[in-house]
């Protein structure tokens, strides 16, 4: 199945547009809402979301009466997502495109309750976006070694001492993004250099971290 394209998103008068830069997709994004944001967080965090697109559209079909924020390709299958303040009682109430096979509906409690997983993110994804042009493979792959016992951001940029501090945390963010590394602080605590990261288990499906 095709991957959809971005609809077009016009200012109104008065609306805060947030751009952000999107590193799996290779490109910045234009969201209309907070809640809008704080969605999208989770699937640029979210290893197990391959791909995703927002206000997703077909060229040759007409624009639905209520489009989905969100098309995501996760653990292999698409899925459609609308961000509303209570969830319908059933589908059938909220008209749709036909190719919303799986239509889900992301709730602004379900978005509070990973409210500091959701802010850890939004302040982490800015370091993959400074970094973009760079090749960060082979740093990357060095720093998560490092993480075959639970160390902290600190102690990594300690053990790399010779390499830019950033990079070096950068480098770690990168293995989380990727699903290398692990980390249970991120979805209890906010983001700090104490916050302990791991070697993610080999063959262990990549839950958002």
């Amino acid at each position: 199945m095709p991957e959809p394209t971005a609809l077009p998103l016009q200012r109104l008068y008065g609306q805060t547009l947030h751009h952000m830069w999107a590193p799996k997709l290779g490109r910045t994004v234009v969201l209309n809402s907070i809640q809008q944001l704080r969605l999208w967080s989770m699937l640029e965090a979210n290893p197990g979301v391959l791909r995703y697109c927002e206000r997703p559209s077909w060229p040759d079909d007409p624009a639905p009466q209520l489009p989905p924020d969100f098309w995501a390709l996760r653990d292999g299958e698409p899925v459609w997502l609308i961000v509303v303040d209570e969830a319908p009682k059933t589908a059938s109430d909220v008209p749709t495109p036909a190719q919303c096979l799986d239509l889900r509906f992301v709730t602004s409690g379900e978005l509070d309750r990973h409210r500091v997983w959701i802010q850890n993110w939004l302040s982490l994804l800015p370091y993959l976006s400074m970094t973009a042009s760079l090749d960060m493979a082979s740093l990357r792959e060095t720093v998560t070694g490092f993480f075959e016992q639970e160390a902290s951001f600190d102690d990594a940029e300690r053990h790399f001492s010779n390499l830019d501090p950033v990079l070096v945390r950068t480098a770690v963010i990168a293995g989380l993004h990727g699903g290398l590394l692990v980390s249970a602080d991120l979805l209890v605590r906010p983001w700090d250099r104490q916050t302990r990261v791991a070697r993610c288990p080999w063959r262990t499906a990549h839950a958002p971290q």
